[in-house]
């Protein structure tokens, strides 16, 4: 079996790597996100860097680097939330009120920045420090790390929710952008964080076996997810100031606010039925609500609440109502019967087989192979009649 060692040496040079990925940002999307979560993952490098100096019995040789380290147990928690407050949000401003998040480190920096420079200043000597504030100090760091992480990992996990909710709001395919890697990526730092825990307080000797495997697991799913990611939100400035409004608005003053007289809610209503119709702009897998907005020459609030009024539908559920009208006649029609059920999905519109089998059977009840089979069944059945 691999030594341990060696997995975490491999294991934190991984996270260093990917931290340097993460703020260069070779893809350039998410640019605000992506620096944030590469503090997060330099801060998961650091933790691992003082375990593997605990394990070589290098205290004495490494004590700036560790109380340095330290530190960065600190940042870790706050960069991951704020990384995905940014990945979740349409509004790409950086504030500086986001500095707050890190008050606990700047008060744990003020108690060791002279340790670091002068090791051995007395101020910071453990033996100096009466007995039960250095009792209080112990307790406030084995406590407030963990604390810390499990509020703002609860955190950036209902932003995470929340986002998926709204995308269904702006865009009429939700994969590309739904960030379920995040949600993934969430779920495999809880299991890493379950890891140290039970490596920190219950010790668990066959989860702790299994510790250093799982770390470096983690940072092979991260490196995946981080190079595979999309903008989320590609959209110019405007548009997006009119998403992130329409995003927080309070819904219950959304509703009570009629935008549109009763008659203009009609012709509007009308008027979006023959474009639908005539430009056929849902076989765009690609379409969102801004788009669809400028086809109509109406703002992006205006035709959110055109959908939720005047058809008792979101974005993403109108649009496709279309395509799965369209793909129910492409599968009855003789001219495509050579495509398989992806090839139905793409030429209606649908960017994926999942999201398209998901969208068909809430639709109708049945799979697309279902379906083909009930309307052959009741063809048949009918000639026999005849």
């Amino acid at each position: 079996m691999i030594p341990d060692i060696i997995l975490y040496n491999a294991t934190c040079t991984s996270f260093f790597l990917l931290a340097f990925i993460s703020f260069f940002n070779p893809l350039k999307v998410n640019i605000i996100a992506n620096k944030w979560f590469a503090l997060f993952l330099f801060s998961v490098g650091c933790a691992l860097l003082n375990v593997i100096i605990y394990t070589y019995h290098a205290e004495q040789k490494y004590m700036q680097i560790l109380a340095f380290n330290e530190l960065s147990r600190f940042t870790m928690a706050p960069a991951l939330y704020l990384s995905v407050l940014h990945f979740t949000s349409p509004d790409k401003v950086f504030r500086k009120k986001e500095y707050l998040h890190f008050i606990p480190f700047a008060v744990f920096f003020f108690f060791t920045a002279s340790f670091v420079v002068k090791p051995h200043a007395s101020i910071f000597n453990p033996q100096a420090i009466p007995g039960v504030v250095r009792t209080v100090i112990q307790i406030f760091i084995v406590l407030s790390i963990p604390i810390q992480v499990s509020i703002y990992w609860a955190l950036a996990y209902y932003k995470l929710v929340r986002h998926q909710k709204n995308m269904r709001l702006i865009t009429s395919n939700t994969t590309p952008v739904n960030l379920n890697w995040l949600k993934f990526l969430l779920l495999g730092i809880l299991v890493l964080i379950l890891f140290s825990f039970n490596d920190r307080v219950f010790r668990i000797q066959l989860l702790k076996t299994y510790i250093p495997l799982g770390y470096l697991a983690g940072t092979l799913a991260i490196a995946y997810f981080l190079l595979a990611q999309k903008e989320i939100y590609p959209y110019d400035q405007p548009e997006l100031e009119d998403i992130n409004l329409l995003i927080n608005d309070d819904r219950k003053k959304s509703l009570m606010k009629q935008r549109f007289s009763n008659e203009n809610l009609i012709q509007l209503k009308s008027r979006l039925t023959r474009l639908m119709e005539a430009e056929r702009l849902f076989l765009n897998n690609e379409l969102g609500l801004p788009d669809l907005a400028e086809e109509m020459a109406i703002s992006v609030h205006d035709l959110s609440y055109l959908l939720n009024e005047g058809f008792g539908m979101n974005f993403f559920q109108f649009i496709n109502t279309y395509r799965i009208k369209e793909a129910k006649r492409l599968l009855l029609s003789e001219k495509y019967k050579h495509l398989n059920i992806l090839g139905i999905a793409y030429n209606a519109g649908f960017n994926s087989k999942t999201t398209f089998n998901t969208a068909f059977k809430k639709e109708t009840g049945l799979s697309p192979s279902q379906y083909m089979q009930q309307v052959k069944t009741g063809a048949s059945t009918a000639g026999s009649f005849q």
